[in-house]
């Protein structure tokens, strides 16, 4: 059992994140809980609480001091223009439901301005998920805004404090920002008159904002249409499906995900649970919280995982505010399904961000990354480090939109065998294997960098790297292949050599297999 384990999670890294989340969220709910009784207020704060704080322990684990500093101001005005848009869906349909759009979809527009207006738009769309969760519940009603902003305030509190206290006891590793290089990539990934086109075109934060206003604006309509109190299932599918849209394949197997979850061992879940708590029952609240900790566990495996687990525990909510979930479910999954076509249509029809263009744009990011690495080697060894930990965080991006594709090319094969453009992501996880090794090895051998043999070798697969870049960009002098040959058996001298041997490997099985689609593809 234990070696399973270590193999579904190595270093057990995403189960002490779900352990930081959990008691960040435990203790945001327990101080939620005693406002509520101290002053009387509504369970729509104990929501919040427990919504906002694993919401953020999941998307802020990277923030600096200053950062948290402007979030913990940023959070509370925002969770009371949440509050009153929630009184206002509640209360003035078309004017709150207009105000969420609006609210959500400009978040996501922040992204085209920078880093920090990013994560700004990140943390202003938390309150606004938070609220969907509680309009469906019988009896609950919208909180004092002043109570809301304390709300916020203490959900960033803990799940700042427990972080820190995480990192500083070396029970999870503080996360590292990549650097950025000191000298520039050199090969040019496109030709200019290739690139003034991309410059007329919206940027893909602009995009991916009117698909959202779109997806939302239509989930509001149908949801209220068609589903009375319960419109939010169809508003937080389409939301959630929309959500970091990193192409269009994302949002089908996302989609295809949260459909298949909740239909199958969330309802099986849900169903077996349903009506074993009467209404009111602390027991139901303690098998919430254990779901929830299993789920956000699970969840960077495989997404169907969070879906079952949040059908689980809306099952359980409904049955604590005396709604039996086990009827409300079959609704639930119509909403969900009505709730994802919707989000595809939006991302599929309305100014559509291609798979492709995701890919070949991460996959021209981590070769430049990895040409710095190549540069270091041959002109600043010093640097080597700090360089390929920037090339593993591009390997990493590259690992984000992994999966749509991996499944797109299963499907494939049964049809037409052959190479495909996920090879690129095959390729990109073996140069960083390598690129790990030669690290490890120069720091064991730091004069191995100065040795002309591995100096020249270097330098090889670098020119081969550059053709392979402009290949990428659609600027190939002659097939990819012909310029980089396989390179035949490894050279076992030395593990530094054998590492630029993998290395040298790994690049010619991108440029045969996935360079000649993913140009095809601009």
């Amino acid at each position: 059992m234990p070696s399973a384990l270590a193999r579904l999670d190595p270093g057990l890294r995403n189960l002490r994140l779900a352990v930081i989340a959990m008691v960040a969220t435990l203790l945001s709910y327990a101080c939620a809980l005693a406002l509520k009784h101290a002053e009387h207020l509504t369970l729509n704060l104990v929501v919040l609480a427990v919504v906002l704080a694993l919401s953020l322990s999941r998307t802020d684990r990277a923030s600096e001091p200053g950062e948290r500093l402007v979030a913990i101001l940023l959070l509370p005005l925002v969770a009371v223009a949440a509050s009153d848009v929630g009184t206002l869906l509640a209360q003035h349909a078309t004017i709150g439901d207009a105000l969420y759009v609006a609210a959500v979809s400009g978040a996501i527009w922040l992204r085209r301005f920078g880093s920090h207006l990013a994560k700004a738009g990140t943390l202003i769309t938390l309150p606004f998920v938070a609220m969907l969760i509680t309009p469906a519940v019988p009896g609950v009603g919208h909180p004092d805004v002043l109570w809301a902003a304390a709300i916020g305030v203490i959900a960033y509190f803990w799940v700042a404090v427990i972080r820190v206290t995480a990192q500083q006891t070396g029970f999870v590793t503080r996360p590292t920002t990549p650097t950025t290089p000191t000298t520039p990539a050199r090969p040019q990934t496109a030709s200019r008159a290739q690139r003034q086109p991309a410059r007329r075109r919206l940027p893909a934060s602009t995009r991916m904002a009117i698909q959202m206003a779109v997806a939302l604006a239509a989930a509001f309509a149908a949801g209220r249409a068609l589903f009375g109190v319960h419109w939010s299932w169809l508003v937080m599918t389409a939301f959630i499906v929309c959500s970091g849209n990193r192409g269009r394949g994302d949002v089908v197997y996302r989609s295809a995900l949260r459909i298949g979850g909740a239909a199958t061992t969330g309802t099986i879940a849900a169903t077996l649970i349903a009506g074993t708590f009467a209404p009111g029952d602390v027991a139901s609240v303690i098998v919430i919280f254990i779901v929830l900790g299993l789920a956000t566990w699970l969840r960077p495996f495989n997404y169907a995982f969070w879906a079952a687990g949040i059908t689980s525990v809306l099952a359980l909510l409904y049955g604590y505010f005396g709604e039996t979930g086990a009827t409300l479910l079959p609704h639930r999954l119509e909403g969900i399904v009505i709730g994802a076509a919707i989000g595809i249509a939006a991302s599929w029809l309305i100014l559509p961000v291609r798979t492709t263009d995701v890919l070949r744009r991460r996959t021209a990011d981590a070769l430049a990354a990895l040409t710095d690495v190549l540069t270091a080697i041959t002109t600043a060894p010093a640097e080597l480090e700090a360089r390929a930990r920037r090339f593993a965080h591009t390997v990493t991006q590259l690992d984000e939109i992994a999966k749509p594709l991996e499944a797109h090319r299963f499907l494939s094969a049964i049809r037409r065998p052959g190479p495909h453009v996920a090879d690129a992501l095959d390729a990109a996880r073996d140069a960083n294997a390598a690129v790990s090794a030669i690290v490890t090895s120069t720091a064991a051998n730091p004069d191995a960098l100065s040795d002309a043999a591995v100096t020249e070798r270097a330098t090889t697969i670098l020119k081969a790297l550059g053709r392979t870049r402009r290949a990428l960009g659609g600027r190939p002098a002659e097939p990819p292949s012909a310029d980089h040959p396989d390179p035949g058996p490894p050279v076992p001298d030395s593990s530094l050599e054998q590492a630029l041997t993998d290395l040298d490997r790994a690049l010619a099985t991108f440029a045969r297999n996935a360079i000649a689609d993913l140009a095809r593809s601009a």
